[in-house]
């Protein structure tokens, strides 16, 4: 790829100084150019992206003033690993508009085809769609508007991606992932493949040592983030504990995540009363407990004693 574009919304300033400072090392950059390779877009003068068709809509300029003859459009709220060069390689091939890449999951009845938010567009395909769903009223959203759009108007190719694949839109599938992913002999091997590691800003190319702490016995089915300190005799299970968090002596915590930097006190009981952790904290629908550093503040105003 000669160029990645980040369209982003929400906390972009945040965003943007991850993805840079853990990803900016892995373009090559042909002597004496000097241009950035990764560039970071949130809405201009103060605008919302309507859609996420609007969002690449309203940076079409930028984009298109690198003349390309396809453009790799990504959701960003996925796990998995592609290697796009065999989508795109498929897109050249097709001849069609758009390519979409998708997998089958199991269903109530078999199986079912789904679209995992990867597309490779032929570019002056994808920009004439994106100016007539401007001048509409319409969600403005790629998979629901310019995709059946050029369903109508030529042709479309399937991708089939035979790997693990996850989606990330809730929080209960942001924790069922991790939790997944923490098992013994997790379905996506995340950490050990050499040429595609993951890359984490400050903390650099994460490895599975990064996320076990041998001197915490009481750590079960649970991610646990680098900085990360547990107390003796404590227990964490089925949890994901961001960086830099605490969990105080005795403390006893299970399906939760920690916030980054939070400090839960010692003794503290956190997932195993529900009205009492609904009263302080907030409960996922499907009951799992997210702890940030303002409820757990909140929670120790409550009461003198343990959280």
């Amino acid at each position: 790829m000669r160029r990645l574009f980040l369209l982003t919304q929400y906390k972009s300033e945040a965003l943007h100084c991850y993805i840079r400072d853990g990803w900016s090392a892995l373009w090559y950059r042909p002597a004496g150019d000097t241009r950035e390779y990764i560039v970071c877009l949130p809405p201009a003068c103060g605008k919302h992206y309507r859609g996420t068709a609007d969002a690449v809509f309203q940076n079409l300029q930028i984009i298109t003033r690198e003349d390309p003859k396809f453009i790799l459009v990504l959701s960003s709220d996925h796990v998995y690993r592609m290697d796009y060069t065999q989508l795109l390689e498929r897109h050249a091939n097709s001849g069609a508009a758009v390519t979409i890449a998708q997998v089958r999951q199991p269903s109530k009845r078999g199986s079912r085809i789904v679209n995992i938010g990867v597309y490779a567009f032929t570019a002056r395909a994808l920009v004439r769609a994106l100016a007539e769903d401007a001048e509409q009223v319409t969600n403005h959203d790629l998979e629901a508007d310019i995709v059946p759009r050029l369903t109508r108007t030529g042709a479309i190719s399937a991708y089939d991606f035979q790997l693990y694949w996850r989606a990330i839109r809730t929080i209960d599938s942001y924790y069922e992932a991790n939790i997944e992913l923490a098992q013994a002999k997790p379905p996506f091997d995340a950490y050990t493949n050499e040429t595609w590691p993951i890359r984490a800003g400050d903390f650099g190319v994460l490895h599975p040592s990064d996320f076990v702490l041998p001197a915490a016995e009481g750590v079960s089915n649970s991610v646990i983030s680098p900085g990360v300190s547990i107390g003796d005799d404590a227990e964490v299970d089925s949890c994901i504990v961001m960086a830099g968090a605490i969990i105080g002596e005795r403390a006893r915590v299970r399906r939760a995540i920690i916030e980054e930097g939070v400090e839960i006190l010692a003794g503290s009981k956190i997932g195993f009363d529900r009205p009492k952790d609904r009263a302080r904290y907030r409960i996922s629908e499907n009951g799992v407990v997210i702890v940030t550093a303002k409820s757990a503040g909140i929670a120790r105003g409550v009461s003198s004693g343990p959280v």
